[in-house]
């Protein structure tokens, strides 16, 4: 009987959604659109920029480009450049795909043959295999734009490196251009967030599995699988990051990452925890009483924590910058007496990455999406308390992404009952 209740509870968090999910790629015009934007920005010099996405980490793990070069193309494939060409008459972007090799798909699977078809799937002008012939674009152009993102690296990415040299080789000036994509990338169109609002969905199917299964007893991987489980089972395309569930001093570790840790009565659950969909992120924490019911002193961390949050909505307003909104939670907390227990950031930027691009100086566009979250951690008293949701800039102020997740005290107490019906 006792496996047959598992076996139920798992099916509760299965939910199926009733409405037909969006397309989990976006249609080839909305990249044409990207690039167009870019080689209008490039002011007719040449520009290339390469892939930099995180490699397979084992024998099957699949590759992850990175946020600006997949919002150019839709190409989820290593050592791919894209190259423009304002000046050229007719191949004016060219998509660069990596050799083949025939023994290394073998092993992970055969790569399409360059044809027709495949140019009309990418929207590009050409597509071809190895590195860009950067020189003649330039010396046709007369200049080059470096448009790679500013990294950490020590190193100078390959693209930059590359730029240098064939405006070097052509004669040519260098105009730097490192801030464009994060600027274009900031606020989003309507096709990324039906996306977001989807993964949210089905973010929440997997919270309310936490919701569930938060009890005392389990381990925090147990709440971790269930909640992946919701995710996966209802059609999610990935983790937007990896699932944090940190219960009592676990909860005061930012990202606590073992999972290991049996859950009792009295525990906070601090859990950080989103789905992914066609690429685009989410990212949303709750924290969760495994009694099912704050203590006096838990309810009053968690009370400054969600003031801490209405104050910074409070001053979202056109023109805002995220150090005005990081001040906001900051005298919130101050207030509350926790400023000292608040260890991070109130929030970032998030889009086709959990961290994405984004200006942190400048005044918030319309169609940003950030993140609000406030948090007092207390590992002296064996807890923490973080609330996380997703708001996106309007006009007038902002929308909150994730109102259908409960935020008020009573209402996850509330939640948490529910669920363990």
């Amino acid at each position: 009987m006792k496996a047959l209740s598992c076996f139920a509870l798992c099916l509760l968090a299965t939910q199926v959604i009733a409405a037909a999910p969006p397309s989990v790629d976006l249609p080839v015009s909305v990249y044409k659109a990207r690039r167009d934007q870019v080689m209008n920005a490039l002011g007719g010099c040449a520009a290339v920029i390469a892939a930099q996405g995180r490699a397979p980490s084992g024998v099957t793990g699949e590759f992850h480009q990175d946020g600006d070069f997949y919002w150019l193309t839709g190409l989820d494939e290593e050592g791919a450049w894209l190259e423009f060409s304002p000046k050229a008459k007719n191949l004016k972007v060219r998509l660069w795909l990596k050799p083949r090799d025939p023994e290394a798909e073998r092993v992970t699977g055969p790569r399409e043959m360059i044809s027709p078809l495949l140019l009309e799937k990418w929207g590009v002008d050409r597509v071809q295999r190895g590195q860009p012939e950067l020189v003649r674009s330039a010396a046709l152009s007369g200049c080059v734009a470096i448009i790679a993102p500013l990294g950490r690296a020590k190193e100078e990415r390959a693209d930059v490196t590359l730029s240098r040299d064939a405006a070097s080789a052509a004669g040519a000036n260098v105009e730097y251009k490192r801030t464009l994509l994060e600027k274009m990338r900031s606020a989003h169109t309507q096709e990324e967030m039906v996306r977001m609002e989807h993964a949210l969905t089905l973010t929440r199917l997997g919270h309310q599995a936490a919701a569930r299964n938060t009890v005392a007893g389990v381990t925090e991987k147990f709440v971790q699988a269930q909640m992946e489980h919701a995710f996966f089972a209802n059609g999610a395309t990935g983790l937007s990051y990896g699932t944090i569930v940190g219960s009592a001093e676990n909860g005061a570790v930012l990202h606590w990452g073992k999972n290991d840790r049996v859950l009792r009565n009295g525990d906070l659950v601090v859990i950080d925890a989103a789905a992914e969909y066609g690429r685009y992120a989410t990212d949303i924490t709750r924290t969760y009483p495994v009694s099912g019911k704050f203590t006096e002193e838990q309810a009053k961390v968690y009370r400054a924590v969600y003031h801490a949050q209405e104050d910074v909505m409070a001053a979202i307003k056109p023109g805002v910058s995220m150090p005005e909104l990081q001040k906001a939670a900051e005298d919130s907390l101050r207030r509350a007496g926790y400023l000292d227990k608040f260890i991070h950031g109130f929030g970032h930027f998030v889009g086709l990455d959990v961290h994405d691009a984004g200006d942190y100086e400048a005044p918030l566009p319309v169609g940003a999406v950030i993140t609000i979250e406030p948090g007092v951690y207390l590992p002296e008293r064996g807890f923490g308390v973080r609330i996380e949701d997703m708001v996106e800039i309007t006009a007038n102020g902002y929308r909150l992404m994730s109102k259908d997740f409960p935020r008020k005290l009573e209402d996850v107490e509330a939640w948490v009952k529910a669920a363990r019906k």
